[in-house]
């Protein structure tokens, strides 16, 4: 009986202690008992837009893009050359540079290319608006190079017109789909 009195009275003497005798336990706050707080993650804007791979730690160089004027105020062509490792690129994306805006695509030697952004803004009150203006292509057969040195893969052209010049830098190019090669495409040749 007195080992359970005794049991009994350190219960009290610790619901005490650790309560302050309100009820309710104050936790620290500092050091390993901080509270956490999570921060939202830097999204990259490229072009006015968020680009489709968010990951800023892969670097991948599936492209050779070159970018000519045209005849025309704003009017371009933009040459790309696919030179993955992966094998045949079916859809790509391009972001025009930093205040840029595509106005209208002209055409493409190959697939089908529009111009493209996020709609809706504004619901039914704005339905022309289109905000991130880029171009789309799809429905492309872009062939795998021989050797990612030579960049000897499939090409195409894309015409298209911008309210602006482009004059600082060639915009952002994205790879949104390809069909994948199951042989090695070397890097280098012997």
């Amino acid at each position: 009986m007195a080992a359970c009195a005794l049991a009994a009275a350190g219960l009290v003497v610790a619901l005490v202690v650790t309560h302050n005798g309100t009820g309710s336990s104050a936790l620290p706050t500092t050091g390993p008992w901080r509270p956490l707080t999570v921060t939202r993650p830097q999204v990259p804007i490229i072009g006015g837009g968020i680009p489709v791979d968010i990951d800023p730690q892969i670097v991948r160089n599936d492209f050779s893009a070159t970018l000519f004027p045209l005849p025309g105020t704003n009017h371009y062509r933009l040459e790309i050359s696919n030179i993955s490792n992966l094998g045949v690129i079916t859809s790509l994306q391009w972001y025009p540079p930093q205040g840029v805006h595509i106005v209208k695509v002209l055409g493409s030697s190959a697939g089908h290319c529009i111009a493209s952004g996020l709609t809706g803004f504004g619901g039914s009150q704005f339905p022309t608006i289109v905000l991130y203006p880029n171009i789309l292509c799809d429905g492309l057969a872009m062939k795998a190079p021989t050797c990612t040195c030579l960049g000897n893969g499939g090409a195409v052209s894309i015409s298209f017109v911008t309210d602006s010049a482009l004059t600082g830098g060639q915009g952002d190019l994205r790879m949104r789909t390809a069909t994948l090669l199951f042989r090695r495409i070397p890097s280098f040749l012997k």
